[in-house]
């Protein structure tokens, strides 16, 4: 193990109570108490073994790589200094079959009273440490897992319906159920609350939560949710395939995407008030291609032939199966990032991976066969419900819970209009008004973040992974739950933080705040947008 110091990171620390006396005899030193904690631990529901019961003093740094992190978990799970003083105990524990979840839970000597559990991204078995961190920086006993695999390959599926399951949603269940156990022994009390917080395949594990086992948390945060799984994956084929290789003529090129954004932003940016390379509403984009055609602007850099048109007009567009639409399309505004997305190895290796090891269970197909019959066999398969598309979330509203749940709309990954899609079907089937929604259940549409984070927009929002802008709930999505479960103060707006050059030590660019559904942000300020105060929430 090897374990540095350094300086104390800049992460706040929120602790609402003291706890009393420990239940010992004798006191004990945290510490002590830590390093022995995992001989005393008994969990009845699994077979079990501790790996690490290590105390960990503020500042000290986790080294994932000697302590052999999978390779390519790189990214993934680096490990931030630590914050506050914490336990640290890891377990293996064993699910079904073939299954078996590694886990760690962080326990801060000065614990607020809460449990927090963390998601995952992508196929990723890695346990995300940033998350964790940022979870016990702010007092809450802190989980996470790796999803019941190593790695970030869904190679780890193939023939393994067990450890498929464990990534769909039982690994998610086990780190909850296992976690809030070894909190509650170690600190001799149950947590008064429990939360979420998670994005992409992390986002898609908290609605799993919500949909199929609503009383695991009282508080969920959901941001950019890789829900309608099998159509999202179906969306990457049809794209790969129709937009070809660069040889083709269907072929886009980093030029063509940047001609494409340029109009769009000449076009759309000031559709919301401001000219400040942000759209606040991209549903109200409606391009107009005529302008971006070689035989129409004397052949300018990055015009596109009448086919290549057609292509791109093809990708904004709404995907449909059977007559179904099944993903939204993407939307304008960032469509340079996008390129990248389409050139880059995520889209291709997650397609490729995951008819490969899961739909077909068959190491010969590929890619470059692909075709809508392939998306019908993965729609047949559904393997336990990884759509993660239920709407009729009643049985988590009676229970209380509350879900934030928020998409940037410059996600070149996974897009936005996938998350409108759902939060109108939820409305239709439980025939409840948005009003009757905001009850337990808001949703925030991000005006410039990518994928999770990034991108031009106010995209600090304390959503996890990094450091917050602040700890005053409309700053900080974390606080802003628990402040919605336990005070009552639902949120209005979520404020985003751009920081100079998205680095917080260089201080704050601008702030916006953030309209909740269905309102959109319309700028009625001067100058190009910066001005919070220029900026209103509208219904329209």
């Amino acid at each position: 193990m090897y374990i540095s110091s350094v300086s104390t990171w800049a992460f706040g620390l929120l602790v609402s109570t003291a706890h009393g006396t420990p239940a010992h005899p004798k006191p004990q030193s945290f510490s002590s108490k830590c390093t022995s904690f995992g001989s005393s631990l008994h969990i009845g529901s699994h077979p079990f073994n501790v790996t690490i019961a290590q105390y960990l003093p503020a500042a000290s740094v986790i080294n994932t790589t000697a302590e052999g992190s999978n390779v390519t978990c790189a990214g993934y799970n680096d490990a931030p200094p630590i914050s506050v003083n914490l336990c640290r105990i890891g377990l293996t524990v064993k699910t079904e079959g073939e299954g078996e979840v590694i886990l760690e839970t962080w326990l801060p000597e000065e614990w607020n009273g809460r449990f927090l559990s963390a998601g995952n991204g992508g196929f990723a078995g890695c346990i995300q440490y940033q998350d964790i961190a940022y979870g016990v920086s702010y007092g809450f006993a802190t989980v996470g897992t790796n999803n019941g695999h190593n790695g970030t390959s869904a190679g780890a599926f193939f023939h393994q319906p067990e450890v498929l399951r464990d990534f769909v949603w039982r690994a998610l269940y086990t780190g909850v159920e296992v976690g809030k156990d070894i909190t509650k022994q170690f600190y001799h009390k149950e947590s008064c609350k429990s939360y979420y917080i998670g994005c992409s395949t992390g986002g898609r594990q908290g609605w799993k939560a919500a949909q199929a086992y609503p009383e695991l948390f009282d508080g969920i945060i959901a941001g950019a949710p890789a829900i309608a799984w099998n159509g999202q994956l179906g969306w990457f084929g049809e794209m790969l395939t129709s937009l070809g290789t660069n040889t083709s003529a269907t072929w886009l090129d980093a030029a063509n995407w940047a001609a494409v954004q340029e109009e769009v932003m000449a076009q759309c940016d000031g559709l919301d008030g401001a000219v400040d390379g942000i759209l606040e509403d991209t549903r109200k984009c409606r391009l107009d291609v005529t302008p971006l055609l070689c035989s129409s602007n004397g052949d300018k850099e990055g015009c596109l032939s009448q086919i290549q048109a057609e292509t791109m007009e093809k990708v904004f567009s709404p995907f449909l199966v059977d007559g179904e639409v099944q993903h939204s399309g993407a939307s304008h505004g960032y469509e340079s990032a996008l390129y990248e997305a389409f050139v880059g190895p995520l889209l291709e290796g997650w397609l490729q991976e995951w008819y490969a090891y899961v739909v077909y269970q068959d190491l010969s197909w590929t890619r470059a066969n692909f075709s809508i019959d392939d998306v019908h066999a993965a729609f047949a398969l559904n393997p336990y419900n990884v759509q993660t598309f239920d709407t009729d979330l009643s049985a988590f509203r009676d229970l209380g819970g509350k879900i934030l749940h928020w998409h940037g709309q410059a996600d070149q990954l996974l897009a936005v209009g996938n998350s409108d899609r759902y939060y109108d079907s939820v409305k239709a089937t439980m025939n409840a008004t948005s009003t009757e929604l905001d009850e337990f259940y808001r949703y925030f549409r991000i005006s410039g973040i990518n994928h999770c984070f990034g991108g031009p927009g106010a995209g600090m929002l304390g959503q996890g992974g990094g450091v917050a802008a602040g700890n005053d709930p409309d700053d900080n999505m974390l606080m802003r739950i628990v402040a919605w479960v336990e005070e009552g103060a639902a949120p209005e707006f979520v404020r985003g933080t751009k920081f100079v050059n998205d680095t917080p030590s260089l201080g704050v660019e601008f702030t916006r705040r953030h309209c909740k559904h269905p309102a959109v942000n319309v700028y009625t300020g001067t100058g190009n947008g910066t001005d919070e105060a220029g900026w209103t929430c509208v219904e329209e």
